[in-house]
């Protein structure tokens, strides 16, 4: 049994040959309402992503680190505590 959610891809244990062997097994018109609804899906997709993407702005982090400590520099705790554990 195959199950297809929008937005979601299927998880199946069954292989593709498998599938194609239910596909040819089923009557001419429920086939090709198949087709149909999978050419459907493939416009769907084709035409989402002709659209003109966002872009998203990432934030810059030393400019905000420089804004809230200013120049100041902090010690690495994680270092600090190597050399400590070495010792």
């Amino acid at each position: 049994m195959l199950v297809v959610c929008r937005g979601i891809h299927y998880c199946s244990d069954m292989s593709a040959v498998e599938l194609l062997k239910q596909v040819k097994a089923l009557p001419q018109r429920e086939r090709q309402k198949l087709v149909l609804s999978i050419l459907t899906l493939e416009e769907e997709t084709a035409s989402r992503s002709n659209g003109m993407k966002k872009r998203v702005r990432w934030p810059e982090e030393e400019a905000r680190a420089r804004r809230i400590f200013g120049d100041r520099v902090f010690p690495n705790l994680v270092l600090l505590e190597r050399e400590d554990a070495a010792s």
